[in-house]
């Protein structure tokens, strides 16, 4: 571990503390305390994983750096990976955690609607691959716009993946399929512009920063899209308080009619957490379709 950590360093270090992070349910996360040739002592938030997850690793780093280029949202700046024959890691500069101030969805809210702002273009979709926690997520395409991005690279593999697995019963299947027929139609009224999204936005990815305005926010699922998609996962379990929306509202209006829309992005997760994590999310999927449906 100690040779892996002076390669990722770029410099001798020795391990004197180390304490399991809770939080992820992929990898071994630590925080660790190393210290170097002169005594020097620095916090690190260090994740290991099984060798074969070494791209998983390169991914996350990737689009850490992609966000950090925004300049408007705190990102820590990866160190890594690296790997031997056994293990992968990679390393951050730990971020220790604040609480929450009166001021801080607010705050939050601003900060996303200028990072969507600050990215937004016409891309779709990334040079490459990557992963939506243990699901591999598909951002190379040829499609076209956004409505075909998001029916081939986003609903379509995670219904088949259900379906395959026995997972997704008819009554789900049915309702994909009326949901898939009619996209255009439900996704109508949005934008046509993308922004570069964090892609897993729940309440684990981001934080209040201790001694640091705003947020911080990590472990993402990067991709360029339809900016609404941002808030299907922010939503899944329960959404922000009011002043976060409206904050960004104030900074950068979404298009009338976005939080329907939004239900399309949450069933989204849904079907991946399916897909992950088994069928009790099974009724949470036909719920939402339903929901998506009646419209």
């Amino acid at each position: 571990m100690e040779r892996l950590l002076t390669e990722l360093m770029g410099r001798p270090v020795r391990v004197v503390d180390s304490r399991v992070v809770g939080g992820g349910c992929i990898a071994d996360s630590r925080r660790m305390r190393l210290q170097d040739e002169s005594g020097n002592e620095t916090d690190w938030f260090v994740k290991s994983q099984a060798m074969g997850d070494f791209d998983a690793l390169c991914c996350e780093a990737r689009g850490l750096r992609l966000l950090a280029a925004s300049n408007q949202i705190l990102t820590p700046e990866p160190l890594g990976p690296v790997s031997d024959e056994h293990v992968a890691l990679l390393a951050l500069p730990w971020l220790e955690t604040g609480s929450h101030s009166p001021a801080f969805f607010r705050n939050f809210g601003q900060q996303l609607a200028r990072h969507h702002r600050a990215t937004e273009g016409n891309r779709l979709g990334l040079d490459h691959d990557n992963f939506l926690g243990r699901s591999p997520q598909i951002n190379q395409t040829d499609a076209a716009d956004w409505i075909a991005f998001f029916a081939q690279c986003r609903l379509e593999p995670q219904i088949r993946w259900a379906r395959d697995s026995g997972l997704a019963d008819q009554r789900l299947s049915r309702r994909m399929n009326d949901i898939q027929t009619h996209l255009s139609d439900l996704l109508d009224g949005r934008e046509d512009v993308t922004s570069l999204l964090h892609g897993d936005l729940w309440s684990g990815n981001y934080m209040a920063v201790a001694n640091a305005p705003g947020v911080a926010w990590i472990d993402p699922a990067v991709s360029w899209g339809c900016r609404e998609m941002e808030f299907g996962m922010l939503r899944l379990f329960g959404g922000c308080p009011r002043d976060f929306y409206e904050a960004y509202q104030e900074e950068y209006r979404m298009p009338d009619g976005w939080e329907d829309r939004v239900d399309v992005y949450v069933l989204y997760h849904l079907l991946n957490h399916l897909n992950l994590f088994g069928v009790g999310y099974l009724n949470s999927c036909m719920e939402v379709a339903d929901r998506i449906l009646r419209r």
